[in-house]
């Protein structure tokens, strides 16, 4: 009799030990990282303990991680001993921010195409007309490189509207191409003869099925969550894991792929 009673005693406890850990499901993984026991590699939509030992393959391995309750976490290795390093729970610490108005000056314009900057294939940008006027003898272009050759696109504009879109621009002769030899992309603005140099960045299309994939994980973990706060929480992870995004353009691809509005 006491040694029933002990056994289920010791079972209460293990099961309070286990019901008091939190699981997370994976985000996105950059590099590799082991869940050391099971020998698993993370990658999108895995479900480990808090409690299970990581090891880190490389120094600059991060993982962006979800809980119902703890919320959305970076995990990294701080220690240059990876074979027995341990996970650090960080909270992600980005927001996104809707910028209101056109874009009225040069500054403003390489503030914005600066950094690693996403694009969700298509991008719309409200110019300010009288300083930036759109026409056939004045229009924005962007220079990449593909096959080694300098490659000027002129971007598409409807109105006061500038347009940046994955499929024209990465044409060359009217053909399709991959996409450019890199992501380092330079922005300029012609007017008649003259060619003015805004910025240079790197212009980041994100590959949208997985991105979704990792977004629908998040979206699941934050069912309770508002509107603005899922909207938020998705531009943070968007702005760690590939570059900035604009708050209208992310919020518009969500209403679309995921019915969020």
């Amino acid at each position: 009799m006491k040694k029933t009673i002990l056994f289920i005693f010791i079972s209460v406890l293990a099961f309070a030990r286990l019901a008091g850990q939190a699981d997370f499901r994976v985000i996105k993984v950059n590099g590799t990282i082991l869940i050391r026991d099971r020998n698993v590699s993370l990658e999108t939509g895995t479900v480990f303990n808090e409690k299970e030992d990581l090891v880190f393959r490389t120094d600059d391995a991060t993982a962006a991680v979800i809980n119902a309750q703890k919320g959305r976490l970076v995990i990294s290795s701080r220690s240059h001993d990876l074979a027995n390093s341990r996970s650090n729970y960080l909270p992600s610490m980005y927001n996104i921010s809707s910028r209101g108005g056109s874009l009225s000056k040069s500054s403003d314009l390489a503030s914005r195409f600066s950094g690693r900057y996403v694009v969700l294939d298509r991008e719309e940008i409200e110019i300010d007309n009288s300083a930036f006027p759109m026409d056939k003898d004045h229009f924005f272009f962007l220079r990449y490189r593909y096959k080694n050759e300098d490659i000027n696109k002129k971007l598409e504009f409807r109105g006061d509207t500038l347009i940046i879109d994955k499929h024209s621009l990465f044409t060359v002769d009217g053909n399709p191409i991959p996409s450019a030899d890199n992501t380092t992309i330079k922005l300029y603005y012609r007017k008649g003869s003259e060619s003015v140099y805004i910025s240079q960045f790197d212009l980041i299309f994100p590959d949208l099925q997985q991105l979704a994939k990792e977004v629908g994980i998040m979206l699941k973990e934050m069912k309770d969550k508002t509107t603005d706060n899922k909207i938020n929480e998705v531009g943070g992870f968007v702005n760690e894991f590939y570059g900035k995004v604009e708050y209208e353009s992310l919020k518009k691809w969500l209403a679309a792929r995921f019915s969020l509005n």
